[in-house]
C-alpha cells in the first residue's frame, strides 16, 4: 500500500466518523504513527495528496522499501543481489542493487556478523543458575579457577541484516578445527599456561589438571 492510499483509506475511516487512531490501525494494518500524522493534517485543514515536483521521480518507492523490509525480517542471512532479484520480480520498476542497499541503510538495517554463542538448553540454564546460587557465601580462597579457550583455525563467518543497534547472536555447533588453550588461577598465583589440539575429554581434563596443579606446587 502506497503512501497515498494509506492516507486516503484514513481519510475514508475519518470521514465515517472512526477517529480512533488504534481501531484505524487494527483494521487497515497501518501504523499508528502514520495515523497519528494525517489526523493532524486534516485538523490542520490541509490536503492530504502530494504536491507535484519538478525533477525526475525517486528510484525507489515506498513499496519498494516496505518490500525491503519484509525480506529482511524474513531471511536475515540473504545476500543483497538476492534482495534485488526478489525486489525485481515483484515490481518492474525496482532499482539498482546499489541503490537497495542504500535502502536498507535508510531503513536502518546493517549487515554484519553476529555473536557466536554456544547452544544451552534450558536445562543447563537453570542448573548453572541454582549452582551459583548454592555457592554465593562460598569462600574462594583455596580454590583454583580453571578455564580453556579455543582458537578456531578455520571459523566459517557468516553475516545478518540487523537493525543498527541491534548485536544478534547466533546459536551454532562448534566443531571446527582449533587449537585450545587452558590455565588456572587462584589467590596464590597462577598456573601454567597449556595449548593442546585434541578434544578437551576428561582423561585429557584430568592430565592437564594434575601437571598445572604440580607445577604450582613446586614453585
Amino acid at each position: 500500500m502506497s503512501q497515498l492510499e494509506q492516507r486516503k483509506k484514513i481519510k475514508i475511516f475519518i470521514d465515517a466518523g472512526i477517529t480512533s487512531a488504534k481501531e484505524i490501525s487494527t483494521k487497515t494494518g497501518i501504523p499508528l504513527r502514520t495515523i497519528f500524522r494525517i489526523q493532524s493534517i486534516l485538523r490542520e485543514g490541509k490536503s492530504i495528496t502530494y504536491k507535484s515536483v519538478s525533477g525526475r521521480p525517486k528510484a525507489i518507492t515506498y513499496s519498494h522499501k516496505q518490500s525491503i523490509i519484509r525480506t529482511l525480517n524474513s531471511h536475515s542471512k540473504i545476500s543483497i543481489r538476492s534482495v534485488h532479484a526478489n525486489l525485481s520480480s515483484k515490481y518492474a520498476d525496482a532499482p539498482s542493487t546499489s541503490t537497495v542497499y542504500q535502502a536498507t541503510r535508510a531503513c536502518g538495517f546493517n549487515f554484519k556478523q553476529p555473536v557466536m554463542g554456544p547452544l544451552i538448553t534450558p536445562l543447563i540454564a537453570k542448573n548453572r543458575v541454582e549452582w551459583c546460587k548454592d555457592h554465593v557465601n562460598y569462600c574462594w580462597e583455596n580454590v583454583f579457577f580453571t578455564d580453556e579457550c579455543s582458537i578456531w583455525l578455520n571459523r566459517g563467518s557468516v553475516s545478518m541484516w540487523t537493525k543498527a543497534k541491534e548485536n544478534p547472536i547466533l546459536k551454532v555447533q562448534q566443531h571446527t578445527p582449533k587449537l585450545h588453550v587452558w590455565g588456572g588461577i587462584s589467590s596464590m598465583g597462577t598456573t601454567i599456561l597449556k595449548i593442546f589440539t585434541s578434544n578437551f575429554v576428561s582423561k585429557l581434563f584430568i592430565d592437564t589438571l594434575n601437571e598445572g596443579i604440580h607445577f604450582y606446587t613446586k614453585c
